[in-house]
């Protein structure tokens, strides 16, 4: 059941890197376009190329309620996808965000944080985003929400030890309560059980998420649990256990230093989800050679790409403000929504555009992308 009190938020794009909200009419150049060729198109009798086997999945052509033409995917053939996402994510996201919360049958009160496209074309897999120590989904604002725009509905969880207070000068902040359990990894489970819950707050287009794909995503301390959905852990750790049988793939961010001499392995019999990394080159934990693994090193100068994600705090502890990183941050998302378009929605050509991201030289960024695989 969900709590009427958390389930009203403002349903606004947002843009990436700032989290300030926009109007319904701040769109990118592309919405844009797709709302004034739309029309056209239509009265051209062009909508039957939704049946197109170029629309279809590749796990088989879908019915007309599980797809509908969308104008933008139609926009954008021929396009590089890695360069189509990064080039939505620097400028306004076309996406919705709503929070949302459920009580578990143990009685703890399950937060979120919900990102959905603001119009929904076609059916959408499931993304669980698990946050970092102490976060709030809202945090995660700019990541979460053009990965939602890109074709996707993720529900980010709330780390229960965020506690909201007030600094002296009436600012808004976030501190870590120690007295209060982290997130769980039954509450994940209970989160994607309850998808069809979630999925309420597209009313009549419920149906177009996509529980039987799930992937998950996470940052730092939250990458780990992520991690462990997926069959992927410490060496150190009993990875087998934690494996969630429906999650299909893991994309996470900058996930926190491991001990020394651990390395990141993947003991599950079936070989667990495909798993990828991705943050600032150079800072990303060690994997077991020959586990498959795939790392990409981002020319990022911070774990929180400069405050844009994760507790804006947690960056300042040394008195410097770092530079907020919108770019390195879009160059994330786009990576993130390829390899899930691999992952969960089975587009097999995705791949070979994920391992072209090695010596990839993109616009605005300072250094090239570093793909790795162990």
């Amino acid at each position: 059941m969900m709590d009427d009190k958390t389930s009203n938020a403002a349903e606004t794009p947002i843009l990436a890197g700032t989290g300030e909200n926009f109007g319904p009419c701040s769109l990118g150049r592309r919405a844009i376009l797709g709302g004034i060729i739309w029309p056209g198109l239509y009265a051209a009798g062009l909508s039957s190329l939704a049946a197109n086997s170029a629309f279809a999945q590749s796990r088989g052509t879908t019915t007309p309620s599980e797809r509908g033409f969308n104008p933008l995917a139609w926009l954008n053939r021929g396009r590089d996808s890695f360069d189509a996402v990064y080039e939505a994510s620097t400028g306004v996201v076309a996406a919705r965000m709503r929070d949302f919360s459920i009580r578990a049958p143990d009685g703890n009160l399950c937060q979120t944080r919900i990102a959905y496209p603001v119009t929904v074309y076609d059916r959408m897999p499931l993304v669980l985003f698990c946050p970092d120590a102490g976060c709030k989904g809202a945090m995660y604002d700019p990541f979460i929400g053009a990965l939602a725009a890109s074709g996707y509905f993720v529900i980010a969880l709330d780390d229960p030890r965020a506690v909201s207070l007030k600094a002296s000068d009436g600012s808004a902040l976030v501190a870590t309560s120690p007295d209060v359990r982290g997130p769980s990894l039954a509450e994940a489970r209970f989160l994607i059980d309850m998808t069809a819950e979630a999925a309420q707050i597209l009313g009549s287009r419920a149906n177009r998420v996509d529980a039987s794909r799930v992937g998950v995503a996470g940052h730092g301390e939250g990458a780990w649990m992520a991690l462990s959905l997926a069959g992927w852990g410490s060496s150190e750790s009993d990875v087998a256990t934690a494996r969630d049988g429906r999650v299909m793939g893991a994309f996470v961010l900058a996930p926190t230093p491991l001990e020394a001499n651990a390395r990141i392995v993947n003991a599950v019999s079936d070989g667990g989800a495909l798993a990828l990394l991705a943050g600032p080159a150079g800072s990303l934990p060690p994997a077991l050679p020959g586990s498959g693994l795939i790392a990409l090193g981002l020319p990022a100068q911070s774990n929180t790409f400069g405050g844009l994600i994760g507790n804006p705090a947690a960056s300042r502890r040394n008195g410097k403000r770092q530079v907020a990183e919108p770019k390195p941050l879009a160059a994330a998302v786009a990576a993130a929504s390829v390899f899930f378009d691999w992952g969960l929605k089975r587009q097999s050509d995705r791949r070979r555009t994920l391992l072209g991201l090695n010596g990839r030289v993109v616009e605005g960024l300072t250094q090239p992308l570093l793909l790795s695989r162990a």
